[in-house]
């Protein structure tokens, strides 16, 4: 599992030593400064997925960090810290780019609360923006495809009809046949790199010298291994999120989290490809099992669902089923039966299909 990279940036000895006892607890790679000067030197030479600032710092303070940190790298989430609230500074923050805004003395618990909150929401933009890429991609080579095959097309053809030309004239020149080959074998390897770029559906960048980028296009895609697949878990209680996290972790799954249909859909579209199984709950607050299970149908009509309900829902789970979900545990369940459900339908799954 990814460890996350804070910077923690307080005038305070005591407060940036709790900062850090805590977010170490929690998990989180941190690293603490004193002040905004010696901040924007550590960003300088090290990546950070998070910074943590208290607001009013004798040097640099909180808002005028914000404002280098968006300036130089705006994928950084910015928390700022303050003893003195206002609306003011509040509606100043948020404008510039903030993540969020908490009042000291801090509520450890709900900084750890919108901490993870934060990191959620970034995971979910950046998978956004790469399924948006991949979309942006995808047009722009359906385009590319159109427009230069169609002129292609005419070149192969004229290309031909020279080489008939010349046969009716009993022109026999050499220097002319290798030109056309030439142009022939050219106008081949454009067709060609066209087919595979058609072929490509997660793009591979690769570096050049002075800053230029390439997508490899290779000779073909190598394909997603089983150990490279990950369960997309959509349950509105954090509780029972962090359990199905735990027991699947513990048997070697990989795991995404999702807290709301919305979110889960959204992330089943930007990573379909490396979701294996959705284990889905029936009953979130912002749609039901039936609508969730079309959605994900419609992105991907093999997609691998299995249901979970505390409620009493047999009619609905038995459409759902009909429908083509794949298995239902009733809660509660113990982590052995939800072991067994998932090793069944992943492992018999991928086997088929190998």
């Amino acid at each position: 599992m990814r460890r996350y990279k804070i910077l923690a940036v307080d005038d305070d000895y005591a407060s940036r030593l709790l900062l850090k006892k805590v977010l170490e607890h929690d998990g989180y790679q941190v690293t603490i400064c004193s002040d905004g000067i010696e901040a924007i030197e550590i960003l300088d030479k090290q990546a950070f997925d998070v910074v943590v600032t208290d607001l009013i710092m004798e040097s640099i303070g909180g808002i005028e960090l914000l404002e280098k940190i968006k300036q130089t790298n705006p994928e950084i989430a910015v928390i700022l810290l303050t003893g003195h609230a206002s609306i003011e500074t509040a509606i100043q923050a948020v404008r510039l780019g903030a993540s969020d805004y908490l009042i000291k003395p801090l509520n450890l618990e709900e900084l750890r609360i919108r901490l993870r909150r934060t990191i959620e929401r970034m995971e979910l933009e950046r998978r956004l923006k790469e399924a948006e890429r991949q979309l942006t991609y995808n047009a722009t080579i359906a385009t590319a495809n159109h427009e230069i095959n169609q002129p292609l097309t005419v070149i192969i053809s004229a290309i031909e009809m020279i080489r008939l030309e010349l046969d009716k004239l009993g022109i026999k020149n050499q220097r002319i046949h290798n030109y056309l080959e030439l142009l022939n074998k050219s106008s081949t390897r454009i067709a060609d790199i066209l087919r595979r770029l058609r072929s490509i559906s997660s793009p591979r960048i690769q570096e050049f010298p002075l800053g230029m980028k390439m997508v490899d296009i290779g000779t073909s895609e190598p394909t997603v291994s089983v150990e490279s697949k990950y369960i997309l878990v959509i349950e509105d209680e954090e509780n029972i999120r962090k359990i199905i996290r735990s027991v699947l972790e513990s048997a070697k799954f990989k795991v995404i989290l999702a807290e709301t249909a919305r979110e889960g859909v959204d992330l089943y579209r930007a990573d379909q490809r490396l979701v294996e199984v959705v284990i889905l709950d029936f009953n979130l607050p912002d749609a039901n099992g039936l609508q969730v299970l079309e959605r994900l149908q419609k992105i991907n009509p093999q997609v691998k669902v299995v249901l979970t309900s505390g409620f009493n829902v047999d009619e609905s789970i038995q459409e759902a089923l009909h429908q083509g979900a794949i298995h239902f545990i009733r809660k509660p369940f113990n982590p052995q039966q939800l072991l067994d459900i998932i090793r069944k339908v992943y492992f018999y799954h991928t086997s088929e299909k190998a």
